[in-house]
């Protein structure tokens, strides 16, 4: 992307770099902080009142998410519609169709989207990627502005620079420089640009009488070969929703794991000693397991009468799926914790903690991820169908079925 800065380029580069290190690092501090280390609301609709205090980090999914009080710590939202009106301790990550951030006070906004609407005291940088972009004429942002998506308009007092590139833009407020790339650029007569203003366009910019450059105006051409930035600008915010969801997904699964263990420790013994008995056999039969039941149930769903085992397994394919890696985790927590403690019996609840951290660390590296969840898979599918194979047969057998 040749028209970024290298500023931006660098830290995109510092975020990719260290992001999953940070994950792993959060992660285990909310695995060993008290019960309350992280707030996670999930409703129709969730809720900040003008009188609530959230002395902590939130993450919130719902239809609607309105926070009106105060949030100390970093906020994570991603509902149909989002309204800030509160204070925001830390940094704002939104996801959402409809977004209207007037925010009191907050550091550093990530937002992406259909419409964003940006007001109030940004301390530091905004960053918004979607269809209709707009900062208004009473928003403060504390430094930079970068902007991607269709529509795009700044009515606002922008201390550092703007930046990005979108459909069209119109700069009306203040900025200390610009450099934007649009398909149509216009600069209202209330636009005070302290510095350079660089538009990236096929056309002229159209400024109206009474706009202020204090720097130099300069317009180049859209080069035939020159790469759409778009995707690759919103680099470092699809990287932190596909971090924020897959650490969620991860916490849900060390909950299912406790309760199974918890449950059914019994049946969990048997499934890991069916794997260490049988090793080879569990990879063979899950790698059959994971071919012949979609393939038989895209054969029931074909016909009319077998449509309902179809769903049936299906149903049960996905939970194989599901707790494949929660039997492979115990596994090979166990046998981590046995290299440095031989002799002494394990919890298989410190095994399995141990083990889903190790699949974590390895699930972000990229060619290594793929190989390893692939064998999770087979191994954990195989290890399951063969333990219960097994039990179902110890059943029968004492004539308790």
């Amino acid at each position: 992307m040749s028209h970024v800065e290298p500023s931006l380029s660098s830290n995109k580069e510092v975020f990719m770099k260290y992001f999953s290190w940070i994950v792993c690092i959060v992660v285990f501090v909310m695995l060993v902080s008290p019960a309350d280390a992280l707030i996670i609301r999930r409703a129709e609709s969730v809720e900040v009142a003008v009188d609530e205090v959230i002395d902590d980090d939130l993450i919130a999914f719902a239809s609607n998410v309105d926070i009106k009080g105060v949030v100390t710590g970093n906020v994570c939202a991603f509902a149909q519609t989002v309204n800030v009106t509160g204070d925001i301790g830390g940094s704002l990550f939104i996801g959402a169709a409809n977004s209207s951030i007037n925010a009191r006070s907050v550091q550093t906004v990530w937002a992406a989207g259909g419409n964003l609407n940006i007001s109030g005291n940004v301390a530091k940088n905004v960053i918004l990627a979607g269809g209709s972009l707009k900062i208004d004429s009473n928003a403060i942002v504390g430094k930079d502005l970068y902007a991607y998506g269709g529509n795009f308009a700044v009515d606002g007092n922008i201390n550092g620079a703007v930046k990005g590139s979108v459909g069209k833009f119109v700069m009306a407020g203040k900025s200390s420089r610009v450099k934007i790339r649009a398909d149509k650029a216009r600069i209202k007569s209330t636009a005070v640009v302290s510095g350079d203003f660089h538009l990236t366009s096929e056309d002229e910019p159209e400024i109206d009488e009474g706009a202020i450059i204090g720097g130099e105006l300069s317009v180049r051409e859209v080069e035939e070969d020159e790469a759409k930035p778009f995707f690759f600008a919103m680099a470092p915010l699809l990287a932190f929703l596909f971090g924020v969801i897959k650490v969620i997904v991860w916490i849900s699964k060390i909950i299912v794991g406790i309760m199974l263990i918890a449950l059914c420790q019994k049946y969990v013994r048997r499934v890991m000693d069916t794997f260490v008995k049988q090793t080879w056999k569990s990879l063979g039969v899950g790698f059959l397991g994971v071919i012949a039941i979609p393939v038989a149930s895209a054969v029931l769903f074909a016909t009319l009468i077998g449509y309902p085992l179809g769903v049936l397994a299906l149903y049960i394919f996905s939970i194989l799926c599901y707790v494949s890696s929660i039997f492979v985790a115990v596994i090979l927590g166990e046998k981590v914790i046995q290299i440095f403690n031989k002799g002494k019996e394990v919890s298989l609840y410190l095994s399995f903690v141990i083990g889903m951290l190790i699949l974590l660390v390895v699930g972000f590296i990229p060619i290594l991820s793929f190989l390893v969840r692939i064998f999770v898979i087979l191994f954990g599918f195989g290890m399951v169908i063969l333990a219960t194979w097994h039990l179902m047969k110890d059943i029968r057998e004492k004539g308790l079925v």
